[in-house]
């Protein structure tokens, strides 16, 4: 192999692997991931949720520190077929979450945008999906408004296209 061709082989090489490296908390607020792990350990109990869709009736989702306090469980349409369950847990500086959805897949999310009130979570990866063009959730976000007040937000994905987002607004009730 002709030397020269070596330090832009090694350019190469770093570019492309720079995209391997694990994504990091990106953040304004100035909050570590462990802070707003600490959010959402703190949203143990049990909380009224009113769909700002009227085709969605109000329903009650639970939150509860599982394994520890090292993941919180998030559960929505308890004791129907469309229950559904997310994890939220810490993957050393990384806010991650791992979505059980009634569309039978298991979107992997992190956490990527936080501000002061709310985390933004993105898709890393999505398993149990073989067709790429299946629904999918692949963007959610939590708004806290105070300690009894919190708003969802969940965008799901089908044919490579946006769907419009889905609210959730919630009150605690224990």
């Amino acid at each position: 192999m002709n030397s020269n061709y070596i330090p832009m082989l090694m350019m190469v090489a770093v570019v492309l692997l720079s995209g391997c490296a694990p994504m990091q908390v990106v953040t304004s607020s100035g909050q570590t991931a462990e802070d707003l792990f600490s959010r959402f350990r703190s949203l143990e109990g049990s909380w009224t949720s009113t769909p700002d869709s009227a085709e969605m009736p109000p329903s009650t989702v639970t939150y509860h520190t599982i394994a520890n306090g090292s993941a919180v469980v998030e559960t929505v349409f308890a004791g129907t077929p469309h229950e559904m369950i997310s994890v939220i847990f810490m993957d050393e500086d990384r806010l991650l979450m791992t979505h059980y959805c009634a569309a039978r897949n298991q979107p992997h999310l992190i956490a990527q945008e936080i501000t002061d009130d709310s985390v933004h979570f993105f898709t890393d990866r999505v398993t149990n999906h073989a067709d790429p063009d299946a629904l999918y959730m692949g963007e959610a976000r939590w708004v806290f408004t105070d300690d009894n007040h919190l708003k969802t937000r969940w965008w799901s994905f089908q044919d490579g296209e946006m769907g419009e987002p889905l609210t959730f607004n919630m009150t605690r009730i224990d």
